[in-house]
């Protein structure tokens, strides 16, 4: 019974019923006036309101929008940019014609922006297109020079770096529209700079604010008439009952506003108090009301931000950590590669000191005294001589760089490997090609026959295997390549990350190029029961 007559166990709800209650049986006239006037004010408060949040949500979407925009053309600039400079980079002596003449290249340069826009290539110094989505419009632009001012500008700004900016374009149909250019420097191996633009009319990023805006407006119309023509039903009906009770009114108002506002104020200084970054402050509302309930949650929320938040600090310290782990196990693998560069080198040198100049030495000397009666040399051993010293180069030669790669293809490649292997250490090997067989970018197929080419030399000198089989799976947008043995088989590390760390460059070489791809590397090993790699490309 105490409970039922306990004001903190009451709802807003009955609250405010009680309340409007007690100022109708005391007078509903004296309250009438000031209704009506309330009401009113209050329905232009809301339709200006309304308003006012209806005109700022479309300003502000529509300004996002473009800005949005004009982030997505920039990147898009550079990221084009990269990947021409990425192209060139494998081909220096290429010319503008050759440029233009490229396929591959004319598709990386030519790439959509938005729904209308597109990239270009252009030299800034001598205001021409060099390559354009439509190649009528690969020509000189001096002639825009006064017909287009703000083009022109930019035109010439784009030559001291990278920019970015708005540029009246004159149209087909003789209409000016404004469109929005970000310009991004590409570097050339003759030491010229031509310039990747990405441009599109910035327009088309904010429809999607000009249909909310009719939306908006319709929307606030809609609302406006329907809250004048609210106000003027209850002015209509309240004109006359309430007009005795505006101190009683008062009264109980201040009354009623202190019970709802004394819960809200506590939250207000809580939500203040939790902004600042205090996340151990707690309310101590204790209604039992929908309030009460509020300032639980609230407590519920700061408990839980608190918790996350030292979660994320531990987060953060251990990608700070892991990332450390990184950088040093990367820079050992640099110096590891150096290094092993570097003693290639010294055997190629040392080999070809002491095998091919001192056989060049004794043809020299077997050349002077081969006219010499009492020598016992002959044309025939001389050119015997010469033809093994030729095939030293020729192994030489094939060993930095195999011309069957680049005359017959990978596969060929990969059997010239095989029977190599076999040659050298008599290590039967076994080769299987499924699926549909296709031609591969150049850089493919030197990074999948590298990868072959170390991972046969890593079962030659470390596994003692008997047997090797490799199988090359051509599927519809990957290939895989999978290299098997059957010999020692090895403990494999937790994280590829650490085979630097412990020397294995092979292995590390390997990850390395299938990532270079945009590819992985599977390991599966067990000691005595021999090694498993699985590398998979996009193709």
């Amino acid at each position: 019974m105490k409970q039922i007559f306990s004001w903190s166990h009451w709802s807003i709800a009955t609250k405010i019923l009680f309340m409007f209650l007690g100022l109708s049986i005391v007078s509903m006239g004296v309250i009438g006036y000031v209704t009506n006037l309330y009401i009113r004010n209050l329905g232009n408060y809301a339709i200006d309101t309304s308003t006012s949040l209806g005109q700022q949500a479309i300003d502000d979407s529509t300004l996002h929008l473009n800005q949005l925009g004009e982030d997505i053309i920039k990147q898009k600039s550079r990221d084009v940019a990269r990947q021409v400079e990425m192209y060139l980079a494998n081909r220096p002596a290429m010319t503008i014609d050759e440029m233009k003449a490229d396929p591959v290249l004319r598709a990386i340069i030519v790439q959509p922006v938005g729904t209308t826009g597109y990239t270009t290539l252009l030299d800034p110094v001598n205001a021409e297109i060099i390559i354009h989505k439509f190649p009528g419009q690969e020509k000189n632009l001096d002639d825009l020079k006064t017909a287009l001012p703000t083009f022109w500008s930019l035109l010439k700004t784009s030559v001291e770096g990278r920019t970015a900016g708005y540029y009246d374009w004159l149209e087909v149909d003789g209409s000016i529209n404004k469109k929005f250019a970000g310009i991004e420097p590409v570097a050339t191996s003759d030491g010229k700079t031509l310039n990747l633009w990405a441009t599109t009319y910035i327009s088309e990023f904010s429809m999607p604010a000009e249909q909310t805006k009719k939306e908006i407006s319709a929307a606030i119309q809609d609302s406006s008439d329907h809250i004048r023509k609210n106000v003027t039903d209850v002015q209509n009906l309240f004109f006359i009952i309430f007009t005795v009770l505006v101190i009683i009114v008062i009264g109980l108002a201040l009354l009623l506003s202190r019970v709802i506002t004394s819960p809200i104020q506590a939250l207000k200084i809580g939500a203040e108090a939790v902004g600042k970054g205090n996340l151990k402050y707690r309310l101590s509302v204790k209604n039992k009301d929908e309030l009460g309930e509020l300032a639980n949650s609230f407590n519920d929320m700061a408990a839980a931000l608190e918790t996350y938040t030292e979660q994320f600090k531990r987060t953060a310290a251990e990608n700070i950590e892991k990332e450390r782990h990184i950088q040093e196990n990367l820079r050992i693998y640099m110096r590891k590669v150096g290094q092993a560069q570097e003693d290639e080198r010294k055997r190629i040198a040392r080999e070809l000191h002491d095998d091919t100049i001192q056989a060049l030495v004794v043809v020299s000397r077997d050349l002077e005294n081969l006219g010499s009666i009492n020598s016992g040399q002959t044309a025939t051993n001389v050119r015997k001589e010469i033809h093994r010293i030729i095939d030293g180069l020729r192994r030489y030669s094939q060993e930095l760089r195999p011309s069957i790669l680049d005359d017959l293809g990978l596969i060929p490649a990969v059997k010239w490997l095989a029977s190599d292997l076999e040659k050298s250490s008599s290590i039967h090997t076994e080769i299987e090609i499924t699926g549909k067989q296709r031609s591969l970018p150049p850089e493919t197929d030197l990074m999948l026959f590298r990868i072959t080419q170390e991972a046969l030399t890593n079962i030659r000198r470390h596994s003692g295997a008997t047997v090797t089989a490799i199988k090359i799976i051509y599927a519809e947008d990957v290939i895989s390549l999978i290299i098997n043995d059957n010999g020692k088989g090895f403990e494999l590390t937790p994280r590829l990350s650490e085979l630097a760390r412990k020397g294995q460059l092979g292995l590390t070489g390997m990850k390395e190029r299938a990532q270079l791809l945009g590819g992985t590397l599977h390991i599966k090993t067990q000691l005595d029961k021999g090694t498993e790699l699985t590398i998979t490309i996009p193709a």
